[in-house]
């Protein structure tokens, strides 16, 4: 999980093509990567929630009662040249409703 804008960047520059990818929407916060390896399935809805809950407490979102979470694969996650520390674009998306949670 990224701590700060320069290490989410770093975290998307390390992160393999099907790990999966998750940012609290439309907010500022850490990303957050669950490592795959060779799995290109993703993982069961309860882990990818828990994970989410976890992305939603280090956001601004944090205070909310429910917060949306972007899911995705890394593959779908690109960061433009240019670009400001920590802003990505992301091409395809699922969103989850999760109450933040602290990790």
């Amino acid at each position: 999980m990224g701590k700060n804008a320069k290490s989410n960047d770093e975290l998307v520059q390390k992160a393999h093509k099907e790990d999966v990818w998750m940012h609290a929407r439309g907010v500022p916060g850490s990303h957050l990567v669950i490592r795959m390896g060779n799995e290109k399935d993703m993982p069961p809805k309860s882990v990818l929630l828990e994970a989410a809950s976890y992305a939603a407490f280090n956001s601004k979102a944090k205070g909310m009662k429910l917060a949306p979470v972007i899911i995705t694969k890394k593959k779908y996650v690109r960061k433009p040249k240019g670009s400001a520390p920590g802003a990505v674009v992301v091409d395809k998306e699922e969103v989850e409703m999760v109450t933040p949670k602290k990790p």
